[in-house]
């Protein structure tokens, strides 16, 4: 199991809170540093760096976009993924109707263990260890599913059935490692530290350009509005658990048990 770093082991909703008390605290500081220079006469109280701010928050807004158009980007691969994975499982149960009852409904049996591995590997959330549990438990049973296909094959006189079914019960099983990999997938946490590292030092230029008293309330909600959009890229990037999931694309393969009935 991959080892997983702080920020992506931790809950994006604390993320967001340190983003917003930090741009504060920077903003704070940068203020707070100015009244320093100008009391030691380094600096003039109407020096303007409004050209340098302006270039620092055009980066950033920038750097928002790239990263919120990575997760996105990353959100619709794995939606579609389930989606894809749920119409493949279906097609391998409904070709099963062309073999004779006893081969039937013993596919039937591991086709509906398969569906309820494939189910609890989304359901555990942002638990790793769970998730690779059940990749593996998924992995075991199509490996049954392979193996009495493939040993039926052998003593089968009709090959059709065989053609049929091999290919659909192939890309069923190719799936399941390219939805595993498109999972650990995420956006590089130097990306995300960089994007941190630009927030707050616009934060400073800020707080040092604040030639008067500064405002609380614009302050605050600068801060709340930089935090919340770093909270949706974020967000985005793990499906598997906050505001923005993928509950509606795996019912799809959830509805897959009715199959069964």
């Amino acid at each position: 199991m991959p080892h997983q770093t702080f920020l992506q082991s931790e809950s994006s909703y604390l993320i967001a809170l340190l983003v917003f008390v930090f741009l504060i605290g920077f903003y704070l500081l940068g203020y707070l540093f100015r009244l320093r220079m100008v009391r030691k006469n380094k600096a003039k109280s109407e020096d303007d760096i409004g050209t340098i701010n302006g270039t620092l928050l055009g980066l950033l807004a920038l750097m928002l976009a790239f990263s919120f158009g990575m997760a996105n980007s990353r959100y619709d691969t794995r939606r579609q993924l389930v989606i894809e994975e749920a119409n493949v499982i279906g097609t391998v149960i409904l070709r099963t109707d062309i073999y004779p009852d006893s081969m039937r409904n013993l596919l039937r049996i591991l086709l509906k263990d398969y569906v309820k591995a494939r189910i609890g590997f989304y359901n555990v959330g942002d638990n790793f260890a769970l998730m690779y549990s059940e990749q593996s438990r998924s992995g075991v049973i199509s490996g049954e599913i392979w193996k009495a296909v493939a040993d039926y094959a052998k003593i089968d006189d009709v090959t059709t059935r065989t053609s049929v079914l091999i290919p659909a019960l192939n890309d069923m099983i190719d799936i399941t490692t390219t939805r595993l990999a498109a999972s650990e997938s995420s956006i590089p946490d130097s990306i995300l530290y960089f994007l941190f590292t630009l927030c707050f030092c616009s934060a400073f230029l800020l707080g040092y350009d604040q030639k008067n008293k500064f405002d609380w309330t614009v302050l605050t909600g600068f801060s709340i509005m930089l935090s919340v959009t770093v909270f949706t890229i974020i967000d985005l990037d793990r499906p598997r658990s906050g505001l923005i999931n993928m509950d509606k694309p795996n019912k799809k393969i959830e509805n897959l048990m009715e199959m069964f009935d």
